[in-house]
């Protein structure tokens, strides 16, 4: 029987919102499944986050050191606080760990693997990453959001695809609300939301901005940039066009209601969430993204959602101008592209992964 749930999600919000989902849903089915207490494990560094400040249950902060730090000082911190993780988790009688992903999970997966606890493995990535490649073979169960591109090292262990889990928060109030089957009126612009992630992204704010630029464009859409706190400033002095400049939003679902299309890095998160509100999505993955797993995504949505996708490097809006000039002149194709995003949503996805690892 369970009694104590660990879920290990730090490092990006890419690992930390899904946790939170997950936590949500467990929370849930408290009673059902059975447990006694539940907790989030993450890094000090996130305690900012507001996913994290509004969690569901306690959150208990760890100071874990990245892999690339000092080869000499690495061995004494990561020991002392794998240490201090046996301690707490000792105490709250832990006996299964729910793995996000990332080097933050690694003091949880360890603690596992050392007591012999249940195992269970969240992959939001096609590209599996090196932590779910290392724990498979001690790992119960793996959830993935997608199907991942080397599912194939994967058929003697026991997987299921539910999707990307969502948070309450983030999750249309109907289907209908989500869905955008209506050709929009040509007297009308396209709202066009532009993200680059948490952290901003100046590749996609320079395209977006320089696009702008152009009468054609100007006419047809309607900009709103979420530029990152730190590019803020810089967005906001290069936008000669009148464009809605936002640093920061923790209420995403207002945008996605407003927004007709989305141009934004690939991430797991991003991608689901905007399948969810049918959204249209031109995709810029991040060239430098581990693994290239930001192309592999890209091209999943591209192959299954419609999406249009620019893999660059530089900033040079040549591409983008095509793409948005294509649908000013044609918006019917955005009907098409808005039923298949809609297909690939998965709005359970958090319950079937919770479902998936403790009922089946």
């Amino acid at each position: 029987m369970i009694r104590s749930i660990i879920i290990a999600a730090g490092g990006t919000g890419g690992h930390i919102s899904p946790g939170i989902a997950i936590a949500e849903s467990l929370m849930d089915m408290k009673n059902e499944i059975g447990f006694d207490s539940l907790a989030i494990h993450s890094l000090v560094r996130n305690k900012d986050n507001p996913d994290l400040r509004d969690s569901p249950c306690p959150v208990i902060w760890h100071n874990t050191p990245q892999i690339s730090k000092n080869i000499f000082t690495l061995p004494v911190l990561f020991s002392y606080n794998f240490l201090k993780t046996i301690f707490q988790f000792r105490k709250l009688k832990v006996d299964c760990v729910i793995a996000m992903g990332g080097y933050s999970s690694l003091p949880a997966l360890l603690y596992a693997i050392l007591f012999r606890k249940k195992i269970f493995l969240c992959e939001q990535n096609r590209v599996v990453g090196k932590v779910t490649r290392v724990f498979k073979k001690y790992a119960d169960k793996i959830a993935f959001s997608f199907p991942p591109v080397n599912i194939e090292e994967f058929k003697n262990g026991s997987y299921k695809i539910p999707g990307n889990p969502l948070r309450k928060k983030i999750i249309p109030d109907t289907k209908t609300n989500a869905g955008k089957m209506q050709v929009v009126n040509k007297k009308e612009k396209l709202n066009v939301l532009v993200m680059g992630g948490s952290q901003g992204a100046r590749q996609i704010n320079n395209m977006v901005i320089s696009s702008m630029n152009n009468p054609e464009i100007y006419k047809n859409f309607s900009f709103r940039l979420l530029t990152g706190t730190s590019l803020y400033d810089e967005a906001k002095a290069k936008s000669a066009k009148s464009a809605d400049i936002i640093s920061y939003s923790e209420n995403m679902k207002t945008h996605y209601e407003w927004a007709n299309l989305v141009i934004a890095r690939s991430g797991a998160g991003v991608i689901s969430e905007c399948a969810l509100y049918a959204l249209p999505q031109i995709l810029i993955p991040y060239p430098y993204a581990a693994d290239n797993h930001q192309v592999a995504n890209a091209e999943y949505f591209q192959e299954n959602a419609g999406a249009w996708t620019l893999n660059q490097k530089d900033e040079s809006n040549s591409k983008l101008v095509e793409i948005l000039l294509s649908i000013a002149k044609n918006r019917e194709q955005l009907v098409a592209v808005t039923e298949k995003s809609l297909n690939c949503a998965r709005v359970n996805a958090a319950m079937d992964t919770v479902r998936y690892f403790f009922k089946e």
